[in-house]
């Protein structure tokens, strides 16, 4: 039992797989949301682009001096004119995964403030 704790260590280990996230609804059909989010991921935080999937509804960009921190929006439909839009930062293994970002805290906001309920 002693092996299991000490290879588990769950003293170090509660925030395993956790990462700053949000997720806001707009007033948006799927297509006007998704667009919306790219205008922002671009005039907000100024990151670039490298995941463009618009049939996955999946958005994913990166900034910083060595894209440290990469962002990715997830979009479900709730109804025709209301979407749900899910940020979340994503860092490189290994790294101190931060309890917040101003990253997705600036771009959930952003999206919010120009097409939220």
């Amino acid at each position: 039992m002693s092996f299991f704790l000490k290879w588990l260590r769950p003293g170090t280990s509660s925030r395993i797989g956790l990462r700053p996230h949000r997720t806001v609804e707009v007033r948006l059909a799927f297509e006007a949301a998704y667009e919306r989010a790219l205008i922002e991921i671009e005039s907000t935080l100024g990151a670039n682009v490298y995941v463009d999937d618009r049939n996955g509804r999946l958005i994913e960009a990166g900034f910083g001096v060595i894209n440290n921190e990469r962002i990715r929006c997830t979009f479900d439909e709730i109804d025709a004119t209301h979407t749900q839009v899910r940020i979340e930062a994503l860092f490189h293994a290994g790294s101190a995964v931060p309890e917040k970002s101003a990253a997705v805290d600036a771009l959930a906001d952003a999206v919010a403030r120009a097409t939220g309920v």
